[in-house]
């Protein structure tokens, strides 16, 4: 499409082009390639990077076409100079509207200079990062793209679908001129399988035979920047830097029709003696297989995070928190937005390779432990501690297991509210037989949480059980624990009957069981635990 559309911009038939998708897919990548490809037919081409830190500053794009003369010669120098310092000197029709609006005349002014320097030359424009441009110059590329259908321009820019439609200001690019007929949108995916595994063949030296592409394909999501720092982790692994420089071109996304193919990789210097070559084949990242992901996966992963939009660092975080909890009306309580903004932050995690949706209902889960990890470590602890505090409460009241909502209370390593107590000792009772670690966990935060003596003996009691090797095999059952707790708190059999409303016979036999099935010699041992415990400082 790029070559055809070039070549009818060179008889008079300009177009635009934009490049749209998620973050990191390999976008500039791909601008990259198809504006070398232009100058080596000879075009000018003028280029342009759009800065999140200038996107308030009138013209700080289009300032950046100007930079300096493309022709040599007086005329063309003279007039590139001119267009250079008009772009300032004619702010506005009244001069008394906004700063970042341009007068029709000035705006014409700059265009009148890159036709007369089609005239001479075809023109290709360039433009990467198009979301971070300031409002004045997406006026300015707005109006060049009306007027060089019928000129020999080409412009080429790309646009990252995360930022589209959140800032009404901007939304005139789309509306005057993406309903065009000579403007051309360009989805760039993920690289799909087929290009993971050429770009993996290329940068190990190995036969994509003997390299799990799947695996690869599956941690990267196709995302290359995540697979260019799986690479550089595997290479640390291995001990040596990653083997080829930087390709010029990616390998060609799954959306685009005319793919071009990867550039021929250079052949390596061959190493001396010829036997340090075959050595390094046998150890360095010719043995890496799997994926590692550590540091570079990290880094990058984040960095997609915070290029992406808006809102996906805010949703990621939340799905780093709630981990397995796959529950989209948690995650929107949790980050405190809509059901829209969540369900588009998904979206476009999803499109960038970044997540894996979970079935129709489901949040989301990351690909890699690294992943969420890396995003967990990024946030402060107490942003840690007060959002799985959030998820606690948020899961207890959707009724998710004991044992999930006791996890989070204990990864905030905060004080618990009233309302945790009985959550905590009904995942005690359901890790006694299969963690203990986890129970005794559960039982610190229980005790911070006990608001009275009843409370209390409940906690000392589940600490005997706790530390009884037959507790997993032989548990209390519910009215021997309730008479338990009543004996630990001093009651005598037929206070505990009256109280529970039972027998003085049955509490006797609830009794014989407890200290048989705790191990201990009698009523003294129910109350001297309950003593200990209670002189204890739960912190």
């Amino acid at each position: 499409m790029f070559t055809r559309l070039l070549a009818r911009g060179r008889l008079g038939a300009g177009s635009v082009v934009v490049l749209t998708g998620a973050v990191a897919t390999g976008k500039t990548e791909l601008l990259n390639a198809l504006v070398e490809d232009a100058a080596a037919t000879g075009a000018v081409v003028l280029t342009a990077l759009a800065s999140p830190a200038e996107r308030d500053k009138p013209l700080a794009l289009v300032r950046q076409f100007f930079r300096a003369p493309p022709l040599s010669g007086p005329e063309g120098d003279l007039a590139w100079r001119a267009a250079a310092g008009a772009a300032p000197a004619a702010r506005t029709d009244t001069d008394e509207g906004p700063a970042d609006q341009l007068s029709t005349s000035a705006v014409h002014d700059l265009w009148s200079v890159v036709d007369t320097l089609a005239r001479r030359v075809p023109v290709v424009i360039g433009v990467d990062d198009l979301q971070f441009a300031d409002v004045a110059s997406l006026r300015c590329l707005a109006y060049f793209g009306g007027w060089l259908r019928a000129s020999r321009v080409l412009m080429v820019v790309s646009e990252n679908i995360g930022h589209v439609g959140t800032d009404a200001r901007r939304a005139s690019w789309h509306i005057d001129l993406l309903r065009q007929p000579h403007c051309h949108r360009i989805q760039v995916s993920p690289l799909s399988p087929q290009g993971v595994a050429e770009l993996l063949e290329t940068r190990l030296r190995r036969s994509v035979d003997a390299v799990p592409t799947a695996r690869w394909h599956h941690v990267s999501g196709g995302n290359p920047l995540l697979l260019r720092a799986l690479i550089e982790d595997a290479a640390a692994v291995a001990g040596q830097p990653t083997a080829l420089p930087e390709p010029t071109a990616l390998p060609e996304p799954t959306a685009l029709p005319e793919p071009t193919g990867l550039p021929e990789p250079t052949e390596p210097e061959p190493a001396e003696p010829a036997e340090l070559t075959e050595l390094t084949e046998l150890t360095g990242l010719a043995q890496v297989a799997e994926p590692v992901a550590g540091t570079a996966f990290g880094q990058a992963y984040l960095t997609c995070l915070h290029r992406g939009g808006p809102d996906l660092l805010q949703v990621a975080r939340g799905l780093a928190i709630l981990a397995e909890s796959d529950s989209s009306a948690s995650l929107r309580q949790l980050v405190d937005a809509d059901e829209p903004t969540v369900e588009r932050a998904l979206d476009l995690l999803d499109r960038a390779g970044l997540l894996e949706r979970a079935g129709l209902l489901g949040a989301g889960r990351f690909r890699h432990p690294a992943a969420r990890a890396a995003v967990l470590a990024e946030m402060s602890p107490d942003e840690r501690a007060h959002l799985h505090q959030q998820a606690a409460r948020l899961l207890h009241i959707d009724g998710a297991p004991a044992r999930t909502v006791a996890a989070h209370l204990i990864a905030a390593h905060r004080q618990p509210g009233p309302w945790a107590f009985a959550v905590l000792c009904r995942a005690i009772e359901e890790a006694l037989d299969r963690d203990r670690h986890f129970a005794a966990g559960c039982l610190r935060l229980a005790h911070l949480a006990c608001s009275d003596d009843v409370q209390r003996a409940t906690v000392a009691l589940l600490r005997l059980r706790i530390g009884s090797p037959g507790a997993e095999g032989d548990p209390l059952t519910s009215a021997e624990h309730q008479v338990a707790v009543q004996a630990a708190l001093g009651g005598t059999n037929r206070e505990i009957a009256r109280i529970l409303h039972i027998t003085v016979s049955t509490v006797e036999q609830h009794l014989t069981r407890v200290y048989r099935k705790l191990g201990l010699k009698g009523r003294a041992g129910l109350r001297a635990a309950f003593t200990q415990f209670a002189r204890e400082d739960p912190a």
